[in-house]
């Protein structure tokens, strides 16, 4: 049981990673297209890397602390819920912003 829950952690923590990967090579391309797109398009690649890479420190971090246990542990924690959804959020505004103010 123990180790099934171990597993679930250790899954959770590497769809984490992906996801801000994914996330800051999205972020990469942004700014690297800004000089076609626009402004918005580089403010939003700017954010995004400076918002995932941190991200990424606190979730490798947070996996180590709590190697071991429940996944429930990592989700259930107020604040890594609150940052997500507003990581979320926030690249979807962005996102968003850069396609709109396309010339």
């Amino acid at each position: 049981m123990l180790h099934e829950r171990a597993d679930q952690l250790e899954r959770t923590a590497l769809a984490w990673r992906r996801t801000l990967l994914a996330l800051a090579i999205n972020g990469a391309l942004l700014v690297r297209v800004s000089g076609l797109t626009g402004t918005w398009a580089l403010v939003a690649g700017v954010l995004l890397v400076a918002v995932t890479v941190p991200a990424w420190v606190v979730t490798s971090r947070t996996y180590r602390r709590l190697r071991g246990g429940p996944a429930v542990a990592l989700l259930a924690r107020g604040r890594f819920t609150v940052c997500a959804v507003v990581l979320v959020v926030v690249v979807g505004v962005c996102d968003l912003l850069a396609v709109l103010t396309h010339r």
